[in-house]
């Protein structure tokens, strides 16, 4: 029973060990050179059966802004700075370093440039891409569809009682969340603010 198990282990720590060394990059970023601040989301669908790495080139200075990799199949998100990008997918089974990238490397271009940007208070224009009809098999691929998303920054506002009702000998202990009394009184009831995003209706 003990030579089993000892052969499981082995087993499983060799297969691990295959899978470190593969050295294809880790899924998300690799690198962003606009300097921006990275607040828009793009998100791809991919089917399973080889790993992608998406690159974003600014539509007006023709200069490379940022890549990400992709493994096919999994949720992928990663967020990009604002601007207008032609985006341009390399795909491949095998991969070979960050110079060669993958083996018989194939690449596919989206034939619309997408823009990321803020749309009044609060709202920021990401896209999806879905490339899940791609045959990898095949020279060329089907077109992808594309979907415009568009997040809301939304805020909620919580407010507590410091202070028992009725109770007047209570002490307000001043801990509002960025409320101040004109008077200098502190205030009886704590403000709690929180903001998160969400797809908008």
């Amino acid at each position: 029973m003990r030579a089993v198990l000892t052969l499981i282990a082995l087993v499983c720590l060799l297969s691990g060990t295959a899978r470190a060394a593969d050295g294809r990059p880790d899924p998300g970023l690799m690198w962003n050179r606009t300097g921006l601040p990275l607040t828009f989301p793009l998100q791809v669908k991919s089917p399973p059966g080889a790993d992608y790495i998406v690159t974003l080139t600014d539509n007006e200075t023709d200069t490379q802004a940022l890549a990400a990799y992709i493994r096919g199949g999994v949720f992928f998100r990663v967020l990009v700075p604002p601007g207008t990008y032609r985006l341009r997918f390399d795909y491949g089974t095998v991969w070979h370093s960050a110079e060669e990238r993958f083996a018989g490397q194939k690449t596919l271009h989206l034939e619309t440039p997408l823009t990321f940007e803020t749309r009044g208070i609060g709202r920021k224009a990401g896209h999806l891409v879905d490339l899940t009809e791609m045959d990898l098999d095949q020279n060329t691929a089907a077109a992808p569809r594309t979907q415009e998303q568009v997040f809301c920054q939304v805020s909620r506002t919580e407010i507590r009682p410091n202070c028992r009702l009725g109770d007047d000998a209570c002490e307000p202990t001043g801990t509002s969340d960025g409320y101040t009394s004109p008077y200098g009184i502190n205030s009886r009831y704590d403000f709690t603010r929180e903001s998160y995003t969400r797809l908008c209706d």
